[in-house]
């Protein structure tokens, strides 16, 4: 087996090459590395780029690339190596380049904001670079909008058991929808089945972002699949390949950190978003949220959405875990909520253009989401 690895080795030295060494798996940021290396006669040796404490102690490479989160004694072997290098974890090392995940605080944000939420909520998971800057950026964001904030710092239990008592108290409150961006699908996977379990809907009373950066599909495959701040990874191993290559050629590096900004978002369920495989759906919601003041009810939105009033109840429940009543109903209420606060009107004006058939009805309905009737709501915030 050895005298195996040797000859692959010793094949694989007749071109320069760059060896990349990672403790995760990340195929666009290979491939990204592997389009800088083929462009220029360069070898990309990615073989212990899933399982870097594989690497063999004897590997020689001209330059590497390494990513490693919790691999210590494999970070300083690579060190160690004392040939041109690249970190893409560490952006405080000699020479790195990672996302720039200040940048994908401030999407997250802005995303929220865009579907309408009312408070944000911006948990800090750890020490970790990945955390403060996310949550820096997303902090800026958020004081920008004159929106309420709300964070939260401590371990993983800590933060479950805070996070669980601020939504509530938000809920209770009456503030609408709450926003929660936070960099983690997998943490964000375990709060939507706490937030369900106290019954608490996403996106209706929470909506949800996080930053799309796991091999599982974590974001896609959640109990509600969530809207995601998308890395441009394939950008970054490519960035990453000529930044080692130029140091290979004994140039000198300028800067010393290169931040790659985020592709952009990825809309999914947990903020609202229907996927346009659902054309049903995405009919559905368009016209509800353009005439959800005028007197319509569900036999309306089903002709506008070409389907029978059964098709699409069971299609809001599956995607939205709510009924096509129920989310005309939200939506007015949110409205109401708004001019409660922002005007002048008597609650029967605000009943009726919201699209209520009557005052009692209205308060009724109000008080049934909010918990406190519409005078009182509007009292409470004065």
């Amino acid at each position: 087996m050895r005298r195996t690895m040797g000859r692959v080795d010793k094949s694989m030295m007749k071109k320069r090459t760059i060896g990349l060494v990672m403790d995760f798996f990340n195929p666009k940021l290979l491939e990204g590395a592997q389009a800088y290396c083929v462009e220029h006669g360069l070898l990309l040796d990615a073989r212990w780029s899933v399982r870097g404490d594989w690497a063999p102690k004897d590997i020689k490479w001209d330059g590497v690339i390494f990513g490693l989160v919790d691999q210590e004694a494999i970070l300083e072997r690579m060190r160690a190596l004392r040939i041109p290098s690249m970190d893409l974890v560490r952006e405080g090392s000699a020479q790195s380049v990672t996302p720039d995940y200040q940048a994908c605080g401030r999407m997250a944000v802005e995303e929220l904001l865009r579907v309408g939420v009312k408070a944000m909520l911006i948990p800090v998971l750890s020490p970790r670079q990945l955390d403060q800057k996310f949550a820096q950026g997303a902090q800026e964001a958020v004081r920008a909008s004159g929106l309420r904030e709300v964070s939260v710092f401590g371990d993983d239990v800590q933060v479950y058991d805070r996070l669980m008592r601020k939504v509530k108290a938000l809920h209770r409150e009456g503030v609408g929808a709450i926003g929660l961006c936070l960099p983690h699908a997998g943490t964000a996977f375990s709060l939507i089945q706490q937030l369900e379990a106290r019954g608490l809907q996403v996106p209706r009373d929470v909506a949800i972002v996080v930053i799309d950066k796991d091999a599982q599909r974590t974001a896609e495959l959640a109990p509600v699949p969530l809207t995601t701040v998308e890395l441009n990874e394939w950008h970054r191993g490519f960035v990453a390949a000529e930044r080692v290559h130029r140091k290979m050629e004994g140039e000198q590096l300028v800067h010393s950190h290169i931040s790659i900004p985020p592709h952009g978002i990825h809309g999914r369920t947990s903020t609202g978003h229907v996927e346009e495989k659902d054309p049903v759906m995405a009919k559905a919601l368009s016209f509800l949220h353009a005439h959800y003041r005028a007197p319509i009810g569900v036999p309306e939105v089903a002709e506008a959405a070409g389907a029978s009033r059964r098709v699409l109840e069971m299609r809001f429940r599956e995607i939205l875990n709510t009924s096509v009543h129920e989310e005309l109903r939200r939506l007015r209420i949110e409205d109401a909520k708004q001019m409660l606060l922002e005007s002048e009107k008597s609650v029967t004006e605000i009943a009726g253009l919201c699209g209520f058939s009557s005052v009692h009805y209205f308060s009724a309905a109000f008080k049934r989401v909010a918990g406190q009737s519409p005078r009182q709501f509007q009292k409470a915030s004065q």
